[in-house]
């Protein structure tokens, strides 16, 4: 994945989703906003029908409110209020007004001597009375039948004071009756859609004892929010657990409120915000990086991809034209495409200039080595001439000790002009050739001899490999020397080893020796120059006699680093032989 948010066009399409985040949230927003609205003014236009359904009722009952009122006024003044002309005022203004039923001074005490009725009335002990001395202020009540008047009535209930002293309470009564036809008359009594008056207390004036009338409130906690945040709309059950939707909206501020009941099945379903309507900023976002991921694949993407394959390939190796961009590419791109070809063009002129003198150089060097060879094998000729002509056998040895060292030389420089010497070359293939010159050598002289050979792949460097090859030479020369049979009679034994110990070359010879034989294989100008050429190469050298299940015998032992991650051409061992 990480490879894959680095791509060109998914960071233009991530910068651009950030550059038309502010837009698009502007569009959302907006699209919030106007869904809002339409929201507010559907739960205004719900509200509005609710209050539009009870304006006669709340006109009536804020007209009786009005009577309490200007009736309170007079009652503060009047200081006798068993005076048969208190209850005769108040007749003749309720006859007056043609609207209301009933009305009466009730004393802070709970009894009511000054009224429009021919008796005193006690109400001292109705909660609705009790509750008021609680919380004296303007307030709507409802009596039921047989309390005032023998009917059902909505009492209009002004407070009156002398200074701070509470002397009462002015009501004036509506109709029960009236309140509700006025309410059926406008809402056609049906269930569907039903408004119901509570007073400050959540309490019905109107369609109280129908009924229906329960079956439209809510239960008692939610009707107690609704009352806390008028105008608002709340989906919830009722009191005997049907789904309504109730709207509540404030009549009068703290006094008079309206409460509507509807079954849900008459209005919009309110789903919330309907995502649809999201679709034109996120269709917008898309069609931005749509036209954004087509504009870059289609002028940028196709064509670097195209370069990008032609410097794959020529990284590989291949050196063919390469197929220039379109005319219709953009002219930056273009211009990086021939810089490439121009460099391509150089890059293949040099590497054939380069393999041209490298080729040459070859040549010339394998053509010194071959010459060299030639000389070194007139010269061991002439070595061998001159010690046939020798009698004294001293000085014929150490002619053919020299002749030898003259022909390893040879046999060195030959593999040099017949083999490619590269870094990683295998080496053992310059040891195997020694070996089998030097033995083809000593078997002319030599009795019964059993060689037995393990060669690894190994690199050696090629500044190292001559002085480790005379080194090597000169090993096998001593060996071949002083190889005797075992003291059990088994023919002379050869073992040559080279092992590939990670970063380390282990070379190692080892020759059977006669258990009476003393250290004479260490002496002599061999161990000289096997010496010599060890320090040269920065190797350990070990040379001594040994005495193991094989017998008695003598080993040189050479170990030298192996160049750092050198990976030799050859990919295995090559197994032990017996010659």
């Amino acid at each position: 994945m990480p490879g894959f948010r680095n791509r060109l066009a998914i960071r233009l399409a991530t910068l651009l989703t950030l550059a038309l985040a502010p837009l698009g949230l502007i569009g959302i927003y907006s699209e919030y906003e106007s869904w809002r609205a339409e929201q507010e003014a559907t739960e205004a236009a719900l509200v509005a029908r609710t209050v539009d359904s009870v304006s006669g009722s709340y006109a009536l009952l804020e007209s009786a409110m009005a009577s309490a009122r200007r009736l309170a006024a007079d009652m503060a003044a009047r200081e006798d209020l068993d005076d048969p002309e208190c209850s005769a005022y108040l007749a003749d203004r309720i006859d007056a007004s043609g609207l209301f039923g009933f009305a009466g001074f009730v004393e802070a005490s709970g009894v009511i001597r000054c009224s429009t009725v021919d008796e005193i009335i006690d109400v001292s002990d109705h909660p609705g009375f009790i509750d008021a001395l609680s919380d004296p202020g303007a307030h709507f009540t409802y009596q039921s039948s047989g309390t005032i008047g023998r009917r059902a009535v909505v009492l209009a209930n002004w407070p009156v004071f002398d200074e701070d002293v509470l002397l009462g309470f002015m009501s004036v009564s509506v109709s029960r009756d009236q309140l509700d036809m006025i309410s059926v008359s406008q809402n056609g009594g049906s269930q569907e859609t039903a408004t119901v008056l509570l007073n400050h207390r959540g309490a019905p004036l109107s369609r109280a004892e129908l009924p229906d009338g329960p079956a439209l409130l809510p239960p008692p906690e939610v009707l107690e929010m609704l009352m806390q945040a008028p105008q608002a709309r709340l989906h919830g059950e009722n009191k005997e657990g049907e789904e309504r939707v109730f709207t509540m909206a404030e009549l009068t501020p703290g006094r008079l409120f309206v409460l509507g009941s509807r079954d849900p099945g008459q209005l919009p379903v309110d789903d919330g915000l309907p995502f649809w309507r999201l679709g034109f900023p996120v269709l917008m976002w898309v069609a931005s990086i749509a036209v954004v991921l087509l504009a870059v694949h289609y002028l940028v993407v196709r064509h670097l991809r195209q370069i990008n394959s032609q410097l794959r390939s020529f990284a590989l190796g291949h050196r063919d034209t390469f197929r220039r961009l379109p005319e219709e590419a953009p002219r930056e791109l273009r211009e990086i495409d021939s810089t490439f070809n121009k460099m391509a063009l150089l890059i293949r002129r040099d590497e054939v200039e380069r393999e041209d003198a490298l080729q040459e150089k070859s040549t010339l060097l394998k053509e010194v080595h071959h010459r060299v060879k030639n000389n070194l094998q007139l010269i061991a000729s002439i070595l061998n001439l001159q010690g046939r002509r020798v009698s004294d056998p001293a000085a014929r040895a150490i002619l053919q000790g020299v002749q030898g060292r003259v022909r390893s030389l040879a046999t060195i420089h030959r593999s040099f002009y017949e083999q490619k010497l590269t870094p990683e070359t295998d080496a053992t293939a310059f040891f195997e050739t020694i070996l089998t010159e030097t033995l083809s050598i000593a078997r002319s002289g030599a009795g019964d001899l059993t060689v037995e050979t393990h060669f690894d792949p190994v690199v050696i460097s090629p500044d190292k490999i001559i002085p480790a090859a005379l080194l090597f030479a000169e090993a096998l020369t001593n060996a071949l020397k002083h190889a005797a049979p075992s003291a059990r009679g088994e023919p002379a034994l050869l073992q040559v080893t080279c092992r590939n110990h990670g970063g380390e070359i282990e070379l190692r010879v080892r020759n059977s020796v006669a258990p009476q034989e003393g250290d004479s294989a260490a002496e002599g100008l061999g161990q000289e120059l096997m010496t010599a050429f060890a320090l040269q190469i920065h190797a350990d050298l070990e040379m001594g006699r040994v005495h193991d299940d094989q017998g008695h015998g003598w080993e040189t032992r050479l170990r030298l680093a192996q160049p750092q991650g050198a990976r030799p051409d050859a990919s295995a061992g090559k197994p032990g032989r017996a010659l």
